[in-house]
């Protein structure tokens, strides 16, 4: 069990071992090569200086041993340099330096002497500064391999980037193509959507228009002839037409609301909440409404804003208890950047279960015959708040009034204003429009 992990282990060793007997062997046969390439040098030298010696005689025995010194120092480097100048000195003497065919050591003869020492000083010189000269052409031929190296993989890189700079415009100009195709298929589907409200607003009013009108003229001109029931069924018409009315007009405005354009400015919210008060119509003179003192100004459109208050003032009127007076508080509160707009009310309130389906369309907690509407209404509200980029919630407990709050984004000169709350408060009656 223990031999197969002793193996694995023994692996990766062996192949260490291996690649470095490898290293050693190249530089083993590449130092072997210099060496014999200095002997070569040698050899060669010494063979043009025999076949010039009738010329030269026992003149200038080193002269063709430099040259043998700098091949061998340039292929090989300083150590076959050295070995040159060894072999050359013993070759010279050997053969070029009389007495001939034996070595003489310069003992008494000065010039021999001196001759020998330039030789050595003249061809380490030679070594040594050769050498340098190598070193010195790799490492510059090296680097310049980097350079190239380094060239390439920058030109590869700009011919990628290239290459990505042309699909990204290549599929930048698709994306437009197909934006503006969506786009005018949107423009496409909004015209076809008025078309169809147009439709709704003349060629399904039209025959509501006319069963109201039979049915009214039925129970005017014809009353006689009908009994209690039949007049129960005809006024039933009549409040369905009516319904059905309403519910096309609610449907047309929710529609306008997501395909206008509404600008976006400053505005008046105070200003815009007392147009809205103004259209409402309440038969009780005893209504009151409580708005705050501090207005900033608001980001937002006259129309939408009025919009939104018309519907929750109307919403507080209309959900309010048999025999109970309409209270309604309406107030700015700051939270920079935006600005909260709370519309309280006291009247029978929602259940915060139903807070989150409030704002649908054709939501209704309570009965049409004991609170008539169409459910369009906070649908509405929610619509229009989106149009300018706010927020709309409500806080309410069943039996116990609503407080309905919309976020808008403030004005960039009242951003710094001091929060505004419920105090300082005036009082208004609403008057019947």
């Amino acid at each position: 069990m223990s031999r197969p992990n002793s193996d694995r282990t023994q692996r990766p060793a062996g192949e260490k071992f291996g690649s470095v007997f490898a290293w050693f062997g190249a530089v083993r046969r590449k130092a072997v090569k210099a060496y014999f390439a200095s002997l070569l040098a040698v050899a060669l030298a010494t063979f043009l200086r025999i076949l010039m010696n009738p010329a030269l005689d026992d003149h200038h025995p080193f002269t063709l041993y430099f040259a043998a010194v700098v091949f061998a120092s340039w292929y090989g480097g300083f150590g076959p340099g050295i070995l040159t100048i060894v072999l050359s000195y013993f070759a010279a003497d050997w053969f070029f330096i009389k007495p001939r065919y034996e070595i003489n050591w310069p003992r008494e003869n000065l010039d021999e002497f001196l001759a020998l020492m330039a030789f050595l000083f003249s061809g380490l010189a030679i070594a040594i500064s050769t050498s340098l000269m190598r070193r010195a052409l790799r490492t510059s031929q090296r680097k310049q391999k980097e350079l190239e190296h380094e060239v390439a993989v920058r030109q590869k890189a700009e011919k990628s980037l290239h290459e990505a700079q042309v699909q990204l415009r290549q599929h930048a100009a698709l994306l437009e193509e197909r934006v503006t195709e969506r786009t005018r298929y949107l423009r496409e589907t909004i015209l076809s959507l008025e078309g169809v409200c147009y439709h709704l607003a003349h060629d399904l009013r039209a025959p509501l228009r006319a069963m109201d009108g039979s049915t009214s003229l039925l129970l005017n001109e014809c009353s006689s002839g009908l009994d209690e029931t039949g007049r129960g069924h005809a006024e039933k018409i009549v409040q369905a037409a009516e319904r059905m009315d309403l519910l096309i007009d609610g449907l047309m405005e929710y529609g306008r609301l997501g395909h206008e354009y509404y600008p976006i400015e400053p505005i008046q919210a105070k200003i815009t909440l007392k147009r809205a008060l103004s259209q409402l119509n309440q038969d009780s003179q005893d209504s009151l409404v409580t708005l705050g003192t501090s207005w900033p100004e608001v980001l937002g459109n006259v129309a939408l804003l009025e919009l939104v208050f018309f519907h929750l003032l109307n919403n507080a009127l209309k959900f309010i208890r048999p025999r109970v007076v309409p209270r309604i508080r309406v107030w700015i509160e700051d939270r920079s950047p935006c600005a909260r707009v709370w519309v309280e009310d006291n009247g029978i309130g929602l259940p915060m279960d139903y807070a989150d389906k409030a704002f649908g369309i054709f939501q209704r907690l309570h009965p049409t015959e004991q609170y008539p509407g169409t459910g369009m209404g906070l649908a509405i509200v929610a619509k229009a708040v989106s149009r300018m980029k706010g927020r709309v919630g409500v806080e309410s407990n069943l039996h116990d009034g609503s407080r309905f709050w919309f976020e808008l984004p403030l004005a960039p000169n009242n951003i710094s204003m001091p929060a505004s709350m419920e105090p300082q408060l005036e009082n208004k009656r609403l008057v019947p429009a």
